[in-house]
């Protein structure tokens, strides 16, 4: 499975502990297409599947930061989230 994760204005967020139901949609929409992009991506060489960060400073201004085993598969991660 693909791990997302948020931070929002500094601070660590789950789509689940949201109480505004318009923010916690959004970012429940936002995990969802994460995963559906990346739902195939893996490392062919380690096996692993990417991480992804979805950090900004308020919700219309997010930022995706990847992370992963290694470069390989960063690149194909980033490719697949454009």
């Amino acid at each position: 499975m693909i791990d997302v994760s948020f931070e929002i204005n500094g601070r660590k967020v789950s789509p689940n502990r949201v109480s505004d139901a318009v923010e916690k949609a959004i970012l429940q929409e936002v995990a969802d297409n994460v995963k559906k992009a990346l739902s195939s991506v893996r490392c062919p060489q380690h096996g692993e599947r990417p991480r992804v960060k979805v950090k900004g400073s308020s919700l219309d201004r997010l930022n995706y930061v990847v992370e992963g085993c290694c470069q390989k598969l960063i690149d194909e991660a980033v490719k697949r989230l454009k």
